[in-house]
């Protein structure tokens, strides 16, 4: 299956993703910076604490990728089906369950990385510039960050399951809209924040939805190998 993740990569190009990636994180630093201007041009204090940083910064970057990662489910899987590219590949002699399972791979492994990797270069780089500005009121200390980078690595796991949901809307009627609209509808119930709390602020609820989009993304794929291509 590894060989066909390369050819998936290689097909669409996704190493050209990361420059969103990185354009993402400048977008990420910028937010950041117009929340502190502003907050402080109102005589306020920006940022109560790091877990208050934290809690902006994970919920941004959650947001961002798994409407990145919509986009993937419709540029892979949702776009092969409508314009039948899909069924030159289902006469490979590779079992078309394997073809499926390598994309949606694709898809939560880069969600998971995307959202890990940011989370931790956003904290790290907060952590870095209070050491020079005082960004916040007392001092980060090493333990809330390396506790930060912890619940990020399990907050990556969740969000990288959690991508799939849309799967749920989108294949049905192979459709782009549903997919993407179903993600932003996702995106800003799990991480809209009130008083320092999100949905993901509950263990149980991103454990859940992250199992559920693992669910949805086999019983995707579980029939396969039995059902005709069609195009609504």
């Amino acid at each position: 299956m590894f060989k066909l993740i390369k050819l998936e990569i290689k097909k669409y190009k996704l190493f050209n993703y990361w420059k969103g990636v990185l354009l993402a994180n400048i977008g990420f630093i910028a937010c950041l910076f117009m929340i502190y201007t502003l907050e402080k041009l109102d005589e306020n204090i920006p940022f109560e604490d790091f877990e208050m940083v934290t809690l902006i910064i994970s919920s941004t970057i959650r947001a961002t990728f798994v409407i990145f990662a919509s986009v993937l489910i419709v540029k892979l899987v949702i776009d092969e089906y409508r314009n039948k590219s899909i069924n030159i590949m289902f006469t490979y002699p590779i079992k078309r369950k394997k073809i499926m399972l390598s994309k949606l791979t694709i898809i939560v492994t880069f969600t998971f990385l995307t959202v890990m990797l940011s989370t931790v270069f956003m904290n790290g780089l907060v952590y870095v510039l209070d050491l020079f500005f005082d960004l916040i009121p007392g001092e980060i200390k090493i333990e809330a960050l390396t506790k930060s980078i912890v619940t990020a690595f399990f907050h990556s796991l969740a969000t990288a399951g959690l991508s799939l949901i849309p799967l749920l809307f989108g294949m049905p009627r192979k459709s782009a809209p549903a997919t993407i609209v179903s993600s932003i509808f996702l995106v800003s119930l799990t991480s809209s924040t009130s008083d320092n709390f999100t949905l993901f602020s509950v263990i149980a609820v991103p454990i859940s939805l992250g199992l559920l989009g693992l669910i949805i993304g086999y019983l995707s794929i579980r029939n396969i190998e039995e059902i005709d291509v069609k195009v609504s």
